[in-house]
């Protein structure tokens, strides 16, 4: 069904839809006229309800498709509703009304989302007749591409003594995700994830074994075999021409010894081909702030250039920021993953770029998963981009061949 009519001087511009029913609890009755009127020319039912009571009766009668939920509902509040719509109507999505701004219904989304439901949109009362029929013809969440699914015997718990035996089998597997360049949508760099292959099969992401090492002493070893499966794939590295390679380290890798030698051994082994860039997380950033101080000023004096990973997080940034020696800054994905839904992300990131900038630094934007989302952080002014949407992490044999497609220039120069 295509529509298009002026509502108060606005044109609600023509488009397809599907007709839905939405049931609507707002306890100011004059809202129900606003509603059915510009909703029906839409081609969605409107079922109006001024109390909680009166919406679960309504609901117990037949689910609608969507439930248009005021915030302030004079004696309670929607967010005293979520409970009970997470509780018996969780596939139910959500749009949030309100006419006290943006920030508060940003605040009740996240709630809503934390209790597992599902949020189209949230509309502010003075925006309504712009900003809900494009919510409104939303059908379902946005896609987002499928991450990689590892095998079930994957995720069973590993032990110390399994991932010490896996550490001397050199099970650990260099995996890569490029960063692209954002002016030229080209790869500069890769990033690069440690994997754990299992004798019987399948492989584990690294939340399932990073935590173990870290807790039993074995960061520093699992770090060094990642570092030496790295170097020997140096030759297969060499041709696709990436500025630079980054690698973590935790806040266990920082407290024990032989970092900086490590690095040095890869910065050494990658001479003449790919730059070592190291990722401190924002957890890494140690409260003795003069053992950091010492470390980044020898890892930066051995030849590797450092990035401040997850930035936004923690609470030590700024003050990070201020003391060690970085060279970029990447934004943590939660930023990005919201970035469309939340005008306060959006301004957090925008704010990001500007700080980093006016230090000289390079800033990568994480979690990129949609070409709305890369568009709109090229026209922020993000320097780099990594996410779902120019790859996932995949073993050497993957990845050579999908950087020769990404950028054959730099192959054939």
């Amino acid at each position: 069904m295509a529509t298009s009519e002026r509502i108060k001087g606005l044109d609600i511009v023509p488009r397809e839809v599907s007709p839905m029913i939405l049931s609507c609890l707002d306890d100011d009755p004059r809202m129900e006229r606003t509603l059915c009127r510009f909703a029906g020319l839409l081609g969605h039912k409107v079922r109006f309800q001024t109390t909680s009571g009166a919406l679960r009766d309504d609901l117990g009668r037949q689910v609608p498709d969507v439930i248009v939920l005021d915030l302030n509902l004079g004696t309670e509040t929607g967010v005293d509703v979520l409970g009970w719509l997470a509780r018996f109507y969780p596939t139910v999505p959500l749009v949030f009304l309100s006419g006290q701004g943006d920030e508060l219904l940003d605040t009740a989304r996240r709630i809503a989302q934390g209790n597992g439901l599902t949020v189209y949109g949230a509309v502010n009362k003075a925006n309504l007749v712009r900003e809900l029929p494009d919510v409104l013809s939303r059908r379902g969440p946005p896609e987002r591409p499928q991450r990689a699914q590892f095998p079930a015997q994957a995720q069973a718990e590993l032990s110390r003594e399994a991932l010490c035996v896996s550490l001397r089998a050199g099970r650990i597997k260099p995996y890569f995700q490029p960063i692209l360049s954002a002016r030229t949508l080209q790869p500069v760099g890769a990033e690069v994830l440690a994997r754990l292959s299992l004798p019987e099969g399948g492989m584990l992401e690294a939340g399932a074994f990073i935590p173990l090492a870290e807790q039993s002493g074995l960061i520093m070893d699992l770090t060094r075999v990642l570092s030496e499966r790295l170097i020997e794939l140096e030759p297969q590295l060499r041709p696709l021409g990436l500025e630079f390679l980054a690698l973590n380290l935790s806040a266990a890798n920082i407290e024990g010894k032989g970092a900086t030698a490590m690095v040095k051994h890869l910065v050494d082994a990658f001479a003449g081909s790919s730059r070592i860039m190291i990722e401190l997380t924002e957890t890494a950033v140690l409260p003795n702030l003069q053992q950091m101080r010492a470390l980044t000023t020898q890892l930066r004096l051995g030849g590797a250039s450092l990035a401040i990973d997850d930035f936004g997080i923690g609470y030590s940034s700024i003050r990070a920021l201020a003391e060690l020696p970085y060279d970029a800054l990447k934004i943590d994905l939660s930023f990005v993953a919201e970035m469309f839904d939340s005008e306060k992300s959006a301004n957090l990131i925008a704010s990001m770029l500007h700080m980093a900038h006016s230090l000289n630094l390079q800033v990568v934007a994480e979690g990129v998963e949609t070409e709305a989302q890369r568009d709109r952080l090229i026209e922020m002014g993000a320097d780099g981009l990594q996410g779902y949407l120019f790859g996932r992490p995949v073993p050497i044999e993957q990845f050579a061949p999908q950087a020769r497609d990404l950028f054959p220039k730099q192959l054939a120069s």
